[in-house]
């Protein structure tokens, strides 16, 4: 009696084609966050992501980015029938295997606590926990209770960028990263002494903010009030805080809604 035949894995680059498909795997990351269209899938995703494939078939997805010397590993994203087949870990190898080759010598990624499987094939991989963090949906109607800040709020040049990675320890590269993306680079500093105190990487299209940092509350509502300039027309907005309690449990109070948390994971390439 014949054995049924194996269907092949194969992991190769992913091309403007894979549009449809990309689009229906990206719910599947349960973010919540609204599919990128064509045109973003073009322009941002396509030079950077591997595509797994079965026979043929679209099963699997890994978007990442590249910094200085560090790799950031944004989408990790498998079908549902294809998942514990090997398909995560082919992505992962293909992109470790692409980051070693352009001399990164670190990595990492955004995991949701639940996903329990994907954090097994990480810890694996050599990733480990770095912090937690929280991606909130903050109603804009709610920046009348926030505190007063006194906080100087201007856009980041890129002069500033080795400052700001090293106050809020970013990799060295991701501040310049986002802004060839379009992003709107803010940061915050203390009237008083023109120290940076904060920091949003604002995408308007979204709209949201990743990072959302500071050192002291009162850059909280500048930064806002700043980003809210950009999206008058918007209800809400999207803001994830990091290896943060202080400013999670300021959102919270003003009744910003906790959307899902997640584990930060690095590891050495």
């Amino acid at each position: 009696m014949t054995e049924p035949r194996q269907a092949v894995l194969a992991v190769r680059r992913a091309t403007v084609d894979d549009y449809p498909s990309f689009a229906e795997l990206f719910p599947e990351m349960r973010s919540g966050d609204r599919v990128p269209d064509r045109e973003v899938w073009a322009s941002t995703f396509v030079p950077s992501t591997w595509v797994a494939s079965r026979d043929g078939q679209v099963v699997g997805y890994c978007y990442f980015q590249e910094y200085a010397q560090a790799g950031y590993v944004r989408n990790v994203v498998v079908a549902p029938l294809s998942r514990q087949l090997g398909v995560g870990r082919a992505l992962m190898q293909a992109t470790a295997d692409e980051l070693r080759a352009h001399g990164k010598r670190s990595w990492r990624l955004n995991v949701m606590p639940e996903n329990r499987a994907a954090l097994a094939l990480y810890e694996r991989m050599g990733m480990r926990e770095k912090y937690k963090a929280r991606s909130f949906r903050f109603s804009w109607s709610a920046l009348q209770a926030l505190p007063n800040g006194n906080a100087l709020v201007r856009s980041l040049t890129a002069d500033r960028d080795p400052a700001l990675e090293a106050l809020f320890e970013l990799p060295s590269g991701q501040l310049a990263f986002a802004r060839n993306l379009g992003r709107i680079l803010l940061e915050a500093l203390n009237g008083a002494l023109a120290t940076p105190v904060g920091l949003a990487l604002f995408d308007p299209k979204f709209p949201g903010a990743f990072p959302f940092r500071v050192t002291e509350l009162n850059a909280v509502r500048p930064l806002l009030e700043a980003m809210r300039q950009h999206v008058p027309n918007d209800e809400h907005v999207s803001l994830v805080t990091e290896d943060d309690e202080r400013l999670a449990a300021l959102l919270k109070d003003v009744g910003a809604i906790l959307r899902h948390e997640i584990v930060h994971l690095e590891g050495s390439l």
